[in-house]
């Protein structure tokens, strides 16, 4: 059996949830106004159960390139959201996901992407390998 990346994982439930965002684990070198990225950040992984702590960071910037704060906080919102909510559906890319322990959502710029706010958060989603 393959094994299922958390990532793509994440991905898939963000995609689904925000169809208007970039989701990536990498950010283009050129950011479009609404993007975000996943990042493992550590976590256990058993031969059941892959437990990662996932960093979320949620970029948005006008449609005159100064940075948008709200809209970030409100992707972040939205994110944190549907990864709490992924485990009522599924499978996600392959996976089954069996909870979410979400925690520290915060406003945190990032002084190389100036014209572009930036919210994250991390949590522990449960995925079954």
């Amino acid at each position: 059996m393959t094994a299922v990346s958390v990532i793509t994982v994440a991905r898939s439930v963000l995609t689904s949830a925000l169809p208007a965002v970039k989701v990536s684990n990498t950010l283009p070198a050129s950011l479009p106004a609404r993007c975000i990225r996943i990042s493992r950040a550590g976590g256990p992984r058993t031969r059941e159960l892959d437990s990662p702590r996932l960093l979320v960071e949620c970029f948005a910037s006008t449609s005159k390139g100064a940075a948008d704060g709200p809209q970030a906080e409100q992707d972040a919102c939205d994110a944190y959201d549907a990864l709490d909510a992924a485990s009522n559906a599924g499978p996600w890319a392959g996976g089954w996901i069996t909870g979410w322990d979400g925690n520290n959502l915060v406003e945190f710029p990032d002084p190389e992407q100036p014209s572009h706010a930036r919210w994250q958060f991390t949590g522990s989603l449960f995925v079954l390998t």
